[in-house]
């Protein structure tokens, strides 16, 4: 393991620099499971700059369970590295999550790829597709929740100034996913192991498809990340009121 793994493992363990105002925890305090996409044996998507997808997950997962903490979410953990996708689930449900949200970051489907050259290699990239989606399974027990869930996440995208992406819909050439809300850019996801077989509200967010050159720029920057976890945030403070008593 380089230097740059560890520096970026090292972000899960300490806080990260506050870069957002402490806000108060909403109606009670959640268990919530921070899944850090792929890992070191697997990487998951390469950009188009040749930057591993797990590197992009690792900084928005710290940034996520930071925030969350001064949130006042405080059992909020990070889920990072296991040894397979069950392990993940296994952890969460062993730490009592009331919540699961895994990090990713998004690829295209091979055939929109092209290769360009960049600082000397060759890399593979595609500028057809750009934007975010949220992940939920029917096959999840709490699926109603997290689509709930889902929902609030792509509005606040939206609310943001992000758009989402669609190249996973079967409208599109290779799509394999049904869009559940195309407006929020929610999918239908019923066989990915991390959402079906969570046995709380689970959702997968790809926050931005690093295949594209100038997205790939985008999701680099402070402001922009910023910007997508406070999204996060805010969808877990209304999911938590969801629930809330009226008074």
């Amino acid at each position: 393991m380089n230097g740059s793994w560890l520096s970026l493992l090292f972000l899960l363990i300490v806080a990260w620099p506050a870069a957002l105002p402490a806000q108060e925890c909403a109606c009670k305090e959640l268990v919530i499971a921070i899944d850090v996409g792929h890992g070191l044996l697997d990487p998951g998507a390469t950009s188009a700059r040749g930057k591993p997808e797990f590197e992009f997950n690792l900084v928005m997962g710290a940034m996520i369970k930071d925030q969350l903490i001064r949130a006042g979410y405080l059992h909020t953990f990070a889920i990072v590295n296991p040894a397979n996708l069950r392990e993940r689930v296994k952890i969460a449900e062993e730490k009592l999550a009331d919540l699961f949200i895994s990090i990713h970051h998004d690829s295209v489907q091979p055939y929109f790829l092209k290769s360009w050259e960049f600082n000397g290699k060759s890399q593979k990239f595609s500028d057809m597709f750009r934007g975010y989606s949220v992940l939920v399974s029917t096959r999840n027990m709490q699926y109603t929740k997290s689509l709930e869930f889902a929902k609030l996440v792509g509005k606040n995208f939206l609310d943001a100034g992000f758009t989402p992406a669609y190249h996973h819909s079967r409208k599109v050439m290779g799509g394999r996913h049904t869009m559940l809300d195309e407006h929020l850019g929610v999918y239908q996801f019923d066989n990915l192991v991390v959402l079906k077989y969570a046995i709380m509200p689970a959702v997968l967010i790809e926050f931005g498809v690093i295949v594209h050159r100038d997205e790939e720029l985008r999701l680099l920057e402070t402001e922009t990340r910023e910007k997508m976890v406070r999204a996060v945030v805010e969808a877990v403070n209304a999911f938590n009121n969801l629930d809330c008593p009226v008074p």
